[in-house]
């Protein structure tokens, strides 16, 4: 099979999956907008970039909330481009994540290995990724994701390759798309060389050390220097957070999470193809060497994403979304690792009709996955639209100089005007430190934005507020916390001087906002909140 052709083929498989989109669920792409808060968290930071070259959340104040800059960049050509309102930015933001998805399968096929001799499996591997719903419902969530997918087949690609300034760059570059694939950088070279080519895995891995060493260390340079701490605020605000241990988070991926992922569902498939490639692995013989070190890089990456965020929601997309960038890795190596299997372990004659029956069940797989999960995402999308997005909205009208306390941080800063306190400490870095106390007083808030599980009032402080109740309009799917399908907004008075919140990360006092003068409010179009109850 010429590469052409292998290469159209992938590209017909993907767009195939966007017909099905839009086919299962016509709103997503042009209407609804993303199935998950932190994708318009991403949107806030990359236009800010557009606007003021900055990485900042609330305006003029740089903060380490981001942990993929290098999507902030991709995301800030909607602005640059002069996208007009966010319609036009979330269209055009969607598609910049298909294409990316696009070149994550045909980078696939060609970090998969080289010459026509493997040239078939190689493309019906990445054809597998293409068409998969679950990589292509995460490449149109405004997320990161599929950059990451792209960078993670790049990585085998430069690893396989063993030349230094290819894999150096590739390893400098990765860690801006997340901070985890820099264990692929270093961990690919000895999956490849350890125990073939002592030479080529001294060169690779030092280029990969050099490589990641250069933007993490720029970025905890800048960190400190922002907020006295090493890491971004996001890793200190969400990483280690969850009372799990390191076991239970690992069975709670590689088994429940796994089993909502269409092809790693099958624990007998996966088993099977595990000890194939760590045979493979073991064994000095070149042939298939690529699958193997690539599938197993990508169990190892699941383990690290696991143990670092243990998935508490497996079937949801905002736990999901930690191991998608490992997912080319996983499902490209399938069919070669299958083929692999195949000689080693059965007849000739039986081969091909084995194959063939490993590729109705596959595609089998893959269909029954997709109306539920783009059902879902664009369920996901709409719950985010009645809730965070319809507060955003309602706050679109008030003075920069009012203040809202959140948890949600996302949609409620890109689309209202106010200062926003992120009591979660993402970007809000200074509720991670002892200045948290000193932070809050200094930024009494007139909103409060009230989501079950996540933020306490005492009952006292809750009848003194005038709340906005905001509901699904739909099943509430975000997460399996049915209480979370009704949310607030509540307006706080300036006489509430002794109001108490509990958050994750403390219990403090606070006194809201003081009246606004009469100068101060004049031009304000402040909408008034209906009277509720949390």
């Amino acid at each position: 099979m010429k590469d052409r052709h292998a290469v159209l083929a992938v590209l017909l498989a993907a767009l195939l999956a966007l017909c099905a989109l839009l086919v299962v669920a016509p709103p997503y792409l042009p209407s609804l907008g993303f199935p998950l808060d932190d994708a318009w968290l991403r949107a806030v930071y990359a236009r800010m970039l557009a606007r003021t070259g900055s990485f900042a959340y609330n305006p003029g104040i740089p903060a380490t909330g981001i942990t993929s800059p290098l999507w902030s960049l991709f995301c800030s050509l909607p602005y640059l481009l002069g996208a007009s309102g966010p319609g036009g930015v979330l269209v055009i933001t969607k598609l910049i994540g298909f294409g990316l998805h696009c070149s994550s399968a045909i980078a696939l096929y060609f970090a998969l290995g080289e010459g026509r001799e493997s040239s078939l499996l190689r493309a019906a591997g990445a054809s597998l990724f293409a068409f998969h719903p679950a990589a292509v419902g995460a490449a149109l969530s405004g997320m990161e994701i599929p950059l990451a997918t792209l960078m993670a087949c790049t990585l085998v690609c430069t690893a396989r390759q063993g030349r230094l300034l290819p894999h150096l760059v590739a390893s400098a570059l990765a860690p801006l798309v997340r901070p985890e694939l820099g264990l692929l950088c270093i961990a690919l070279p000895f999956l490849f060389f350890a125990r073939r080519d002592r030479a080529r895995l001294i060169i690779t891995v030092s280029a990969a050390v050099v490589g990641v060493a250069i933007p993490f260390g720029l970025l905890a340079v800048r960190d400190l220097s922002l907020t006295g701490l090493v890491l971004p605020a996001t890793f200190y605000a969400k990483v280690g957070r969850a009372q799990v241990s390191l076991f239970d988070a690992e069975v709670l991926g590689f088994d429940s999470l796994f089993s909502h992922v269409a092809i790693i569902d099958s624990s007998m498939l996966l088993t099977a193809l595990t000890a194939t490639a760590a045979g493979t692995l073991l064994s000095i013989s070149p042939a298939g060497r690529t699958a193997a070190a690539a599938f197993v890089a990508g169990l190892a990456y699941c383990a690290v994403s696991f143990g670092s965020v243990p998935p508490l929601d497996p079937d949801t997309f905002s736990y999901q979304r930690y191991m998608l960038p490992a997912l080319p890795l996983l499902v490209g190596p399938v069919p070669l690792l299958a083929d692999l299997a195949l000689r080693r372990w059965a007849r000739p004659a039986y081969r091909t009709p084995a194959m063939a029956i490993l590729a109705v069940l596959l595609v089998i797989s893959l269909a029954t996955e997709v109306v539920p999960r783009y059902r879902r995402i664009a369920n996901d999308a709409r719950n985010i639209d009645d809730m965070q997005v319809a507060m955003g909205r309602v706050l679109s009208q008030t003075p920069a100089s009012d203040v809202v306390w959140a948890s949600d941080a996302g949609a409620i800063r890109y689309f209202g005007n106010a200062f926003v306190v992120d009591l979660t400490g993402s970007n809000s870095p200074a509720m991670l430190t002892g200045r948290a106390r000193s932070f809050l007083d200094a930024h009494p808030p007139r909103y409060l934005e009230i989501v079950p599980g996540r933020l306490h009032l005492d009952e006292r402080t809750q009848q003194r507020l005038r709340v906005r109740r905001f509901e699904a309009s739909t099943s509430y799917t975000v997460t399996n916390f049915p209480e979370m399908s009704s949310q607030w907004l509540a307006i706080c008075p300036p006489e509430l001087t002794d109001g108490k919140i509990s958050v994750p990360l403390g219990r403090f006092d606070f006194t809201c906002a003081p009246a606004v003068t009469p100068s101060e409010g004049r031009g304000s179009t402040r909408q008034p909140l209906a009277e509720d109850h949390p």
